[in-house]
Order: structure tokens, then sequence, then C-alpha cells
């Protein structure tokens, strides 16, 4: 008995060193996005009929030979096996974050015993964030200006990072804050709510160097900011004594719908005024008393009050030039800078009509004398221009008349002599002369006469003529 397992076990010997010998190529490591694909090589040499190999998936066995026997990965995995060569190649198509770790090729006997292994290949998978990634947090429908606007964005935390970049009008904002809580990776940005911020949009955007094609975003706004009014006095014209004076009140504000308040120091009569839209104040006939008097705007809306404050300087029919007075005058809970003699306008200053202004005793150039030198000017350019023009046009030769035979001849442009030569292509006609031909041209306005002739002898006084008339459009 003894013997006989000796035997057994030389022949064992014998046979296993027939078969398996080693791997002729190993799986290596690598690193892939989400979505991506992979394969890992395994070749092996003398593979015996009663030896398989097998995959394994952080040490589970998942493959026998060309099968998948893990049913979980059957769809996105496969084996593509040839034991003639000895090549098993693994295949995973959109690959998950599952399918990370160590993948290892086994050759087993038949009896499921291991015979040996190849080494390690590790996959790492690049986490891509899932695709309701990146998150906005949610606005209030309105901001009251000089509040704090907080604006925050968040992915899930992934291998590598992702980036979260706020931008304001599509343009990269700074001072943003990053922060992780739970599995959430926040990227947060806050404001001080402005005017300047109405109608602003903020955009969240995410990339990722797993795969440089991602560029996702969320979007917060238009950003609703209400502010209380701005407030602006015009006056359509210089205040003149005796004339109507128009004030205008303009306002901006958000929420638009606004109340107006006019209040003049010293007050006015009733009947001197007239208030048209709430917003303009005309006062009908200006008198002396009402020179250095205060007229304030007050525009009031859901957020607050605002005024501005006009002083009304009067000035009397002669023009002068009056330096502008800036002062500031308190407005709502702003101090704001504003001109109050309206020094800015188009129209030329008229003399104040208030004690101790100094007159101005320069004559300025009036409009109309202007408008002549100006009319001049156009006057002498057009006659420079049509010197030349007429200069070509009279130096032309005129045609001149002559008198012949008593009455007169238009004398031609250009002449052609009259000459007489033989022409050798006419028949003779049996005649001793020789034919001739004169050609007499005169343009324009004339015709051409070509006269065909031949000089005879005196005894024979037969001759033959030929007369062509030719028009100037046959020439």
């Amino acid at each position: 008995m003894m013997q006989f397992f000796l035997l057994l076990l030389f022949v064992t010997s014998i046979y296993q060193s027939n078969a398996f010998t080693g791997f002729h190529e190993e799986p290596q490591s690598d690193k892939q996005p989400e979505g991506g694909i992979v394969f890992f090589m395994c070749m092996v040499v003398g593979l015996s009929d009663v030896e398989y190999v097998s995959w394994n998936h952080n040490g589970k066995k998942i493959s026998k030979d060309g099968q998948i026997i893990d049913k979980t990965v059957d769809e996105r995995y496969m084996i593509d096996s040839n034991r003639l060569v000895g090549t098993f190649i693994l295949h995973i198509w959109n690959i998950q974050r599952k399918d990370k770790g160590q993948f290892v090729c086994s050759v087993f006997n038949g009896e499921n015993q291991m015979v040996a292994e190849s080494q390690t290949a590790n996959l790492t998978v690049l986490q891509i964030p899932q695709e309701h990634y990146p998150i906005c947090s949610p606005i209030a429908s309105s901001y009251v200006s000089g509040r704090n606007i907080d604006f925050m964005c968040r992915s899930e935390i992934t291998d590598p990072p992702v980036q979260l970049k706020w931008k304001r009008n599509y343009v990269v904002v700074t001072s943003q804050a990053e922060s992780n809580i739970g599995a959430d990776y926040i990227v947060s940005y806050s404001i001080v709510a402005s005017e300047i911020d109405k109608g602003s949009i903020f955009t969240c955007e995410l990339t990722t160097s797993a795969n440089s094609a991602i560029r996702r975003n969320c979007t917060v706004g238009p950003i609703n900011i209400l502010y209380a009014p701005h407030v602006r006095i015009e006056q359509t014209d210089v205040v003149v004594l005796g004339q109507e004076a128009i004030f205008i009140c303009y306002s901006d504000s958000n929420p638009a719908e606004v109340t107006f308040e006019w209040v003049v120091d010293p007050p006015l009569d009733e009947s001197m005024y007239i208030l048209e839209n709430e917003r303009i104040l005309r006062i009908s006939n200006i008198q002396e008393f009402l020179n250095g008097s205060l007229i304030e705007c007050k525009v009031t809306n859901s957020i607050g009050s605002r005024s501005q404050t006009l002083r009304i300087n009067i000035f009397n029919s002669k023009t002068v030039k009056i330096q502008s007075k800036t002062e500031k005058v308190k407005s709502g809970n702003d101090d704001i800078e504003t001109e109050n003699d309206n020094s800015k306008s188009k129209y030329e200053r008229l003399q104040t009509i208030a004690p101790g202004i100094k007159k101005n005793t320069g004559n300025d150039f009036s409009i109309s004398l202007i408008v002549a030198i100006a009319v001049a000017c156009i006057v002498v350019i057009l006659g420079l221009a049509l010197i030349p023009v007429g200069y070509m046009r009279y130096s032309r030769r005129q045609p001149s008349d002559t008198v012949s035979r008593g009455r007169p001849v238009s004398i031609p442009d250009v002449y052609f002599e009259p000459k007489d030569h033989v022409d050798p292509m006419l028949p003779q006609l049996g005649l001793s002369a020789p034919w001739m031909r004169t050609v007499g041209v005169q343009v324009p306005g004339e015709c051409e006469y070509d006269v065909t002739y031949t000089q005879v002898s005196p005894q024979s006084r037969q001759a033959y003529y030929s007369q062509r008339m030719y028009t100037p459009a046959s020439l």
C-alpha cells in the first residue's frame, strides 16, 4: 500500500510538471472615470485540460475561463478567452464606483484548488458627481437694499474633488468660502444687497479633473432689490421775474409705486401754483419775495422716503453768467450732493434781482451775428468753388460765323481737305482718260460728298459721273 501511494504521488508530480508553467502577461493597474471602459490582460503558459482560469475581484471569483459567474456584473463584464493561446482578457463597460478595487487572474485545477495567481491590478475609479449636481440654494423673491444675501452651492464629495465657482453675471467672484457638511461639499458666497445688484444673475459652475469635458451649473436670479426712492429736482428754464416757473421732480425706486409731496418755504398761496401729476410744480407768476425760497420734493415708497431741496434764484431780463454754487441738502437718511441753482442749464443766466450781486458788463455775441457770419462764410466758399467751373465753361472755343456770298456760313470744328487721286479699281469703260475721285468732308453737321469723274478729250465729250451721298451715320 505504501508503495502504491508513493507511485501515485510521483505520477501526480510528473503530470503537474507538464501542466501550467507560468504567466506570460499579467494585469496592470489602471485609472478610469465613471462611465468609461477598462480591460485587464492575463496570458498563461502550459494550461492543461483539467485546469481553468478565473478572475477575482476583491477576493471574489467572478469568472471561469470565458464565462462570467457573478450575475451582478453580467451585463457590464465580459471575458475574451482563447485556451489554445492562453489569453483571458477581462473587459468592463460603464465603469461604476463599485468596480474599484483589486483584480487578480488565478489558475485552478479540476478540484477548485488554486494552482497560481497573477500580480494584483488595482482599478481606481475617478468619481464624477451625479447628474443633479450642482445644487444652488433657493433665495427669497426680493431683498431690501443693505441686507445680506447668502448664496450656497453644493455637490457630493468625490475622489478627485470637484471644483465649484460662483459667478456674478458670468464673471468669477472672489471671497468664496468652502466647507464639508456630511457627504456634501459646499461653496458659499455673500453680498450686501445694493441697487446695482438689481437684475443680476448668480451662477455656480461645477468642473472636475475626472473628466475635463464636464461643465455643469445652476443659476440664481435675477435678483430683485428693493430700495427707497432717489430724488432729483430740475427746472425747465431759469426763473425770471414775472414769468412762470416749472419744477419737475424725478424719482427712481423699487417698488415703483411712490407718492410725491412738495414743500415751499415760505409757504405759497394756493392760487399761485398748480400741481400736475403730483410731480410737476408750476408757479404761474414769480414774485420778488420768492427769491431765495426753498422748494423740497419728498418721494415715498414702501421701503422709505428721500427728498431733495432746491433754492429759487430769480433773474431779470439782462443776460449775465453766474458761477454755480453747490451745497449739501439733507435727503432722507443720506446726504446728497445737489446743484441747487441749476447753473448747469444750457440757457444763459439772467441777472438776479438779489442785492449784492455784481453785474456782468461784458457783451456776448448774439446768435443772429453768429448765424450771419456762418452764412457769409458759406457764400464765399460757394463763390470760390464756382470760379473754376465758370472759367472752364466760358473759355471753350465758341463757333463763329463768317459771310460767304452775302450769307452767314457756320465754321465747323474739323475739316478734311478734298484730295484728288486715281482710283485703279474703277472700270475705264473704253475712255482714254483715267478715272478721278474727289472727297470732301465737313464735321459736324454737314454731309460728306464723294464724286468720281474722268477727264476726256474735247473730241469725245462723253463722261461718266457717279455721285454718292453719305450721312454721318453711315461713316
